[in-house]
């Protein structure tokens, strides 16, 4: 009898490797500011845009080959993805970072710059969870739930921004160090025939002083 297992709508990942020194780098982190996160005890930087800062643009140059390497060999699309936000995360012992996902954006990224074995690894969940569920005998990457991906220092991995991540607890001795950063499209998306059209750019040249005018009229009748 003939058989074929076909693993549909895979959920796509990509981790590439960063070959140069990070001493640099993590001397200027230790100069950062930081802001605790109450929930969690982690802490994210203050400068929630840090690759405009000089210190990080080889790693930025890196991001960016990786990203266009995703979307064109992985996704196949030749739209242009530029980095929104981008901002450092810091676990120290006991510390964990809850299940999420990040709004306002297509493809996110995470970066390490300290993560070994001893460290927690991210954890990735499924989105939509079965609601009858079989008991498996062994765990695969059709029948489990979540997925605990291990990384070392100078790894980028690259994934869709609606899949579900987390970090568990941090029982190490060393804080847990990565930069984090969301995209968007700088290129039209979608079409005009299939109605799913957008533009910013032309919302923004064309549009911005008739919708501003307006949002001031509509304002003053409010109040």
């Amino acid at each position: 009898m003939k058989e074929e297992l076909l693993q549909i709508f895979p959920t796509p990942l990509l981790i590439t490797k960063y070959e140069g020194s990070l001493e640099q780098e993590l001397k200027y982190i230790n100069t950062l500011d930081w802001v605790e996160q109450n929930s969690n005890g982690n802490f994210k930087s203050k400068d929630t845009y840090l690759l405009d800062q000089e210190q990080f643009k080889n790693i930025k140059n890196f991001i960016y080959e990786s990203l266009n390497k995703f979307i064109k060999n992985v996704l196949m699309s030749d739209q242009r993805l530029a980095v929104t936000q981008c901002w450092l995360n810091k676990n120290p012992k006991g510390s964990k970072h809850h299940e999420h996902v990040h709004p306002n954006s297509i493809i996110s990224g995470v970066f390490y710059f300290r993560q070994d074995p001893k460290l927690p690894p991210i954890q990735f969940a499924r989105s939509i969870q079965s609601a009858m569920k079989l008991d498996p005998k062994k765990y695969n990457n059709l029948n489990s739930e979540t997925f605990l991906l291990p990384c070392t220092n100078g790894e980028l991995i690259l994934f869709p921004s609606n899949l579900r991540h987390s970090v568990p607890t941090n029982t190490g001795d060393e804080d847990r160090i990565s930069m984090s950063f969301n995209t968007f499209s700088i290129d039209i998306l979608g079409s005009e025939n299939s109605l799913t059209h957008l533009d910013i750019r032309r919302i923004m040249n064309e549009h911005n002083w008739r919708l501003y005018n307006s949002w001031k009229y509509y304002t003053k009748r409010i109040m």
